[in-house]
């Protein structure tokens, strides 16, 4: 993390800090994310999803490090906070802003789709707002490979760490019990306990527009 100077705290989630941060020698600001290293298989899971899309209504992953105690997560930094925040603060949006927002989160999840990657736990909170107003897809902790078993992928991150059966992490057993995720943006076969799909991945979309309008 030589590399970069850090600024304020602009976030925090669970075990995870968000920073603004600048690249030494630059005037390119970025955001980035410290996080304990029980979140290993969460943070390669985002990395090796996203490390290649470039897309308006992507947050661009820039770069990652490992420390002794963290890992170092380096992306787009986008400055209007979440749509989450929006909404709390509004309550509701005009209808042309509705408008725009669904053009930028249908051209985003169209993108991923097309890559085949399922977003899994689509919500306001993992949606961020940069500049004059452009919506943008983070946080792909918790998304996948269409038709692939995420829990299979966690495990494998932990047996190449060498990780035993004792350290299981968060995230896997939120996966072994089944369901994950908000139950008001998620799809009715995905609180089932079936797989989650692109159709699930719509249905929360739906439920996000009507929350902006409603």
């Amino acid at each position: 993390m030589e590399n970069f100077i850090l600024y304020e705290e602009i976030g925090r989630g669970n075990k995870t800090v968000v920073y603004k941060g600048r690249r030494k020698g630059t005037i390119n600001f970025v955001a980035i994310l410290c996080t304990d290293k029980c979140k290993r298989a969460e943070i390669t899971n985002w990395v090796r999803l996203t490390h290649k899309i470039r897309h308006r209504n992507i947050v661009t992953f820039h770069e990652w490090y490992e420390t002794s105690n963290h890992l170092w997560l380096v992306v787009e930094l986008c400055t209007g906070g979440s749509l989450e925040s929006v909404i709390a603060q509004d309550e509701h949006l005009p209808e042309d802003v509705v408008r725009e927002f669904s053009v930028d989160l249908i051209t985003g999840l169209y993108h991923i789709h097309e890559l085949g990657i399922i977003f899994c736990e689509l919500t306001p909170g993992k949606i961020l707002l940069e500049g004059p107003g452009t919506l943008k897809l983070s946080n792909f902790c918790l998304a996948k490979v269409d038709g692939e078993n995420l829990e299979e992928y966690f495990a494998s991150v932990r047996s190449e760490e060498g990780e035993g059966d004792d350290s299981e992490s968060t995230p896997q057993r939120h996966l072994k019990n089944g369901f994950r995720g908000s139950p008001l943006y998620t799809a009715p076969e995905a609180i089932k306990g079936e797989d989650f799909s692109k159709a699930s991945d719509l249905w929360s979309l739906g439920c996000i527009l009507y929350e902006m309008f409603a």
